[in-house]
């Protein structure tokens, strides 16, 4: 008898068929941590952006006196939702210090970011000193 051996036997496909799950597992996994990682590095930025921009502000207001009153209480020291991150809470601290010998005058200005997409609070801090 001669046989003709055309085509693949179900050995042979049913092996093509486990190497290509495997594959397509492992790329499926691979993509959905590099997607998370880049999610939350666009949050980090993000949060970093609005703590800055806070900061900057206060900085550049000329009202050193008045700084806590204007920036760390009432509704503008706690702020939630920002522009594509409604979760996103900004939460600015103002402290000043007018201690010290011979006597200083500097506020410590903190603006924390929070949100549910972050591993950790975004902060930055200044020391201003009075003009």
């Amino acid at each position: 008898m001669n046989h003709d051996r055309r085509g693949f036997t179900l050995v042979e496909v049913l092996l093509a068929v486990v190497i290509l799950v495997l594959i397509t597992t492992t790329f499926a996994r691979f993509s959905t941590e590099f997607t998370k990682g880049m999610t939350g590095s666009s949050i980090r930025v993000v949060s970093a952006g609005v703590a800055q921009d806070r900061l900057e502000l206060v900085r550049a207001d000329p009202r050193y006196t008045r700084l806590a009153t204007l920036y760390a209480s009432g509704s503008g020291a706690d702020t939630t939702g920002f522009s594509g991150f409604p979760r996103m809470r900004r939460i600015t601290t103002i402290v000043r210090d007018q201690s010290g010998s011979p006597a200083r005058d500097r506020t410590t200005v903190t603006v924390r970011v929070i949100d549910p997409g972050l591993k950790d609070t975004v902060a930055v801090t200044a020391v201003i000193a009075s003009p």
